[in-house]
């Protein structure tokens, strides 16, 4: 993500200046920024662990449902043009209900 990159680019850059500031013996000018960024890491890492888990979870819905689809279809045990005719006979059971 840009904000993560730009995080990146901060973190190092202080890094940077801290150790500039260590070798040439002065104290680094307001050091808590270093900690301002390792939150700010934090929570772009949280939120990109909530959407990974999020995705995760609809796909493993997406392979359950699929497994439940093959399951009726072999229960139908159809072979061929019997396939389109089964799904068109359900798909017209359906919409009897919707009405």
């Amino acid at each position: 993500s840009a904000s993560g990159y730009v995080l990146y680019k901060e973190k190092n850059m202080l890094l940077t200046e801290a150790n500039l500031a260590r070798r040439h013996g002065y104290n680094m000018v307001q050091p808590s920024r270093r900690q301002k960024v390792r939150k700010s890491m934090g929570a772009v890492k949280h939120v990109l662990g909530e959407r990974k888990r999020k995705k995760m979870a609809g796909h493993k819905a997406y392979l359950e449902k699929l497994g439940q689809l093959d399951g009726l279809v072999a229960k139908m045990n159809l072979k061929g043009d019997d396939v389109e005719e089964a799904m068109e006979t359900e798909a017209d059971k359906l919409s009897f209900k919707e009405t």
